[in-house]
């Protein structure tokens, strides 16, 4: 008798499904040979082998419009001027979970879920001081429209000359606030390729600092231009690719950190080539014939329905500059 790896909870193989040998001897049906029949029940089995950041809850939910997945952030009111203040769960956005869906993109949505949240976090925490009063310039919360509304306002200054540039970032910089921390330029030099070489030291403060920061003395980025605008923006940008990092080691899906970079690419790559075309062989004729129109039903699914109005009309016209498959086309309610 096959000793065959378990099925997920929402998975099913589909009838005559090649198998793949694991390197202990094990079988197993690669993914793509699998149809998803997800429910809150299987989504909360994959959430509770998914382990990160204990501040970072993951929690699995259903409403009228089906199953979500969303991320809680534990902390204080970023908007209270007492250090003192309790703490609170604040919750992310919510990520729908299609019930087609394959476990493991169910796994990396909630992934992507946590960078998300912890980006939204990350720009909260940055924080410059204007008019002697703190602001939050890179949130998500501005008000696009009147943005947009005075957008004369936001064009950008001149560059400076790259000496009069490092005083001004120097400047700058007594004004920025990150997670309670400062920021004190070591460098700033022209490289070879047009671009600048920034490198600042970390200057923390009493207190709990973000994990990714803990240790970390210095931080060094490339700049395109000499403004004040490309660096603050190149800094933040610096600091969500270090919380991104840090949820690619951290996280871990029944204790393997699939995201790491410490994993072999070219081991990933091989595994692939491995179970990617099994359906080609020569006697899954039959098999192959249904897992194209299962693929097929399964997109067909994805499809939007559209009702006429302006947004139908936008959408042709720009659907309508290629050529994609008629199948493959958004459906019009005309209702």
């Amino acid at each position: 008798m096959l000793n065959i790896e378990t099925l997920l909870d929402g998975e099913k193989a589909l009838a005559n499904a090649p198998k793949a040998v694991l390197a202990d001897g094990r079988f197993c049906i690669p993914q793509h040979y699998l149809s998803y029949q997800h429910s809150l029940s299987s989504v909360e089995q994959l959430l509770l082998d998914i382990d990160f950041d204990p501040r970072y809850p993951i929690f699995a939910s259903q409403d009228e419009t089906g199953i979500y997945v969303q991320v809680g952030i534990i902390g204080v009111d970023n908007y209270k001027s007492n250090t003192n203040s309790q703490e609170k769960v604040v919750y992310g956005r919510k990520w729908r979970v299609e019930p087609q869906l394959p476990s493991s993109e169910i796994i990396q949505t909630v992934f992507l879920a946590l960078k998300k949240a912890r980006e939204h976090e990350i720009r909260e925490l940055f924080r410059l001081e204007h008019n002697n009063k703190m602001t939050t310039p890179f949130n998500n919360h501005h008000d696009l429209p009147l943005l947009t509304n005075s957008r004369e306002r936001l064009q950008p200054t001149a560059s400076k000359a790259q000496a009069l540039f490092c005083t001004e970032i120097e400047k700058i910089l007594k004004t920025i606030r990150y997670d309670g921390m400062q920021f004190e330029l070591l460098s700033f030099l022209l490289r070879p390729t047009g671009e600048y070489l920034v490198e600042l030291k970390l200057l923390p403060q009493a207190g709990d600092q973000l994990a990714e920061l803990t240790g970390t003395e210095y931080i060094s980025f490339m700049l395109a231009k000499p403004t004040i605008n490309y660096f603050t923006h190149q800094l933040m940008q610096h600091l969500i690719q270090l919380s991104d990092r840090y949820i690619d080691e951290q996280f871990r899906y029944r204790g393997f950190n699939r995201f790491s970079w410490e994993n072999e690419v070219s081991a990933i790559a091989q595994l692939s080539t491995e179970v990617r075309q099994l359906h080609k062989s020569a006697d899954l004729d039959g098999f192959n014939q249904h897992w194209q129109q299962s693929n097929y039903e399964t997109d067909r699914s994805r499809i939007p329905v559209v009702s006429s109005g302006a947004l139908w009309s936008k959408l042709k016209n720009q659907l309508d500059s290629f050529s994609p498959i008629a199948s493959t086309l958004p459906i019009n309610n005309r209702l």
